[in-house]
């Protein structure tokens, strides 16, 4: 009886081990590349582990392999999470909402400082999570980014990474989501620009 006891403590013991060992590895890993990066905070995100996930961008983006003309990326990464805590967790929704619309703006800040080449839809994907903060509070800067992104898209179309995209239902989207957050203002009784001149 004894001898089995030991057995079964053994194996006990070992299974304890590889879990603890997981769970160390999981949790401490660092991510080797930006896909890496975007694989544990989408991981993070569906565990509501949001502190986690913007920690791990933030440690990401002072790693000597990290490339600064992701910050635009990056910090619209942090302001998605930011946002996803506003909703998920109504307590702390105030707070979420100033630390996602601080990133949205270290997102605008690093698109102007890149020189882009070609069609970029960086200010349309701010515009979008602006739009959707909106939904949240009475403040809104969706419509400013969203007429900002307009005159960047020129032509019929754009390729990239091996992928051509017709520019004509973009422009629509863009229009789409213009008269959505003219909606929301209007019946939140805030003036838009047009009002304002």
């Amino acid at each position: 009886m004894t001898e089995r006891w030991k057995t079964l403590s053994l194996a006990v013991l070992v299974v304890i081990s590889i879990a603890a060992g997981w769970v160390v590895y999981h949790e401490t890993r660092v991510p080797q590349n930006e896909a890496e990066v975007n694989e544990r905070v989408f991981e993070l995100q569906k565990e509501h582990r949001y502190a986690k996930a913007v920690q791990v961008c933030q440690a990401w983006m002072t790693d000597p392999r990290y490339d600064s003309s992701e910050d635009v990326f990056f910090f619209h990464q942090i302001a998605i999470t930011y946002f996803i805590k506003a909703y998920e967790r109504p307590a702390f929704r105030n707070e979420s909402i100033q630390a996602s619309a601080n990133n949205l703006e270290k997102s605008l800040e690093a698109f102007d400082k890149r020189k882009t080449q070609g069609i970029q839809l960086d200010v349309y994907e701010i515009g979008r999570v602006y739009e959707e903060l909106g939904k949240l509070t009475s403040q809104s800067n969706a419509r400013a980014a969203y007429i900002r992104q307009l005159p960047m898209i020129e032509g019929e179309s754009y390729t990239a990474y091996g992928h051509t995209t017709r520019l004509p239902p973009v422009w629509a989207e863009i229009a789409r989501h213009l008269d959505s957050v003219k909606l929301d203002l209007s019946q939140a009784r805030c003036p838009t620009e047009a009002e304002n001149q």
